[in-house]
């Protein structure tokens, strides 16, 4: 695998793992929520059988601990305090939350464990297996998440059974460890899915990307990176339809740069494009308010939709294009009207109505950019 190859890939992994650690952000204030409920209930049902002040100090120890962890969800949904941190960073947080978590209820396997009654012994074994099953979707995004709180809350718990000597808490010892086992593979298949999921939204999100891409593309000039005819159709008829509806004023500049087949003759097409990337930088440097769009529709032929614009205005920004493509100073040795390159341009103006057509406007600002080239070419005329 080439070094880009694997840069790609190692990308691709880093932006599949961020999926995974939102995911596991998400997902966790209800897990917290539950926390706190099974913390409130295995107090309250151990509450005369264990001694109240090692109640109030592992209860506090996990309120704490589920405070944090809230915390750390609140900063990592903050985007401001998220983007100080790698990415990296807030997993290494998750899994260190999961442990502080895991220990604190594998500390009740030990401090909460009533030695003389068998059912607080039982209900304190299914509270802490309750909370293993509940952390399999809501941890194994994060495999280290779910081993930190794993191993820690069930290992005292397993070993206060086994250590007690007599056939059932043996046997209630090894079922733990079997129920152990059998969340960890749980924990792996939905890991398994939570990966192909995260890299099914990466690919879809990287197609739709793609789509946009290839939309915008198909609707640029390569060259000169205006809009094409495409874009230049499609934005005239949504304008217009606008237009009709609001009664407000569309115009339209047709611009055309002089002598540009014998600038290209005379020089070549290197320089013929070279010239054309410097005229429609120009251009777009005018068009720049909300909803202007400038395009090349021709060789040399360029368009200016100015939606919501009156004729005087028009005429302003043609004569503006004019006087700074004439700025360029591009040497043009084969025009018969100037040493440097120059441009034609033709405005037109209406308001919509049901009796018109887009190319109304068009064969309007046609007209009038014929017109200019009529008078002598480097001006601006305005259709009547």
């Amino acid at each position: 695998m080439d070094i880009t190859s694997s840069a790609e890939s190692h990308r691709y992994d880093e932006q599949v793992a961020a999926l995974q650690i939102a995911q596991s952000y998400r997902q966790l204030p209800i897990g917290l929520l539950v926390t706190v409920a099974n913390g409130l209930i295995l107090t309250t049902v151990l509450w005369n059988a264990i001694d109240g002040m090692r109640l109030a100090i592992w209860l506090t120890a996990l309120l704490a601990v589920t405070l944090g962890r809230f915390a750390l969800v609140l900063a990592y949904h903050n985007r401001r305090q998220r983007q100080t941190h790698h990415t990296q960073s807030w997993e290494r947080y998750f899994i260190l939350g999961s442990l502080a978590s895991g220990l604190t209820w594998g500390f009740a396997g030990i401090i909460l464990f009533s030695p003389n009654s068998f059912p607080h012994q039982v209900f304190l074994a299914f509270t802490l297996g309750g909370m293993i099953a509940g952390a399999v979707p809501v941890l194994s995004s994060l495999p280290p998440s779910f081993h930190a709180f794993l191993i820690p809350t069930l290992s005292p718990i397993t070993l206060q059974m086994l250590i007690q000597g007599d056939s059932i808490h043996t046997t209630m010892g090894v079922m733990l460890i079997i129920f152990a086992l059998a969340m960890t593979a749980s924990s792996a298949r939905v890991y398994r899915l939570s990966r192909e999921t995260a890299e099914l939204r990466l690919k879809l999100s990287q197609a739709i990307e793609d789509q946009l891409t290839l939309n915008s593309m198909a609707r640029l000039d390569p060259l000169t990176g205006l809009g094409n005819r495409r874009l230049f159709d499609e934005t005239l008829n949504d304008e217009w339809k606008r237009a009709l509806r609001t009664g407000n004023r569309f115009s339209l500049i047709m611009a055309d740069i002089d002598y540009f087949k014998r600038y290209n003759d005379c020089l070549g097409h290197l320089a013929g494009d070279a010239c054309l990337t410097r005229v429609a930088k120009a251009m777009a440097a005018v068009a720049k308010r909300p909803g202007d769009k400038v395009a090349r529709i021709g060789d040399e032929e360029f368009a200016f939709l100015l939606p919501n614009t009156p004729s005087e205005d028009a005429l302003g920004i043609a004569e503006q294009v004019r006087q700074r493509i004439e700025a360029l100073r591009i040497k043009h040795p084969n025009s018969p009207i100037a040493d440097h390159v120059t441009i034609s341009l033709g405005a037109a103006d209406l308001i919509p109505n049901p009796g018109r057509v887009p190319s109304d406007l068009i064969e309007a600002a046609d007209t009038a950019l014929y017109a200019a080239k009529r008078q002598g070419r480097n001006c601006v005329v305005r259709a009547l």
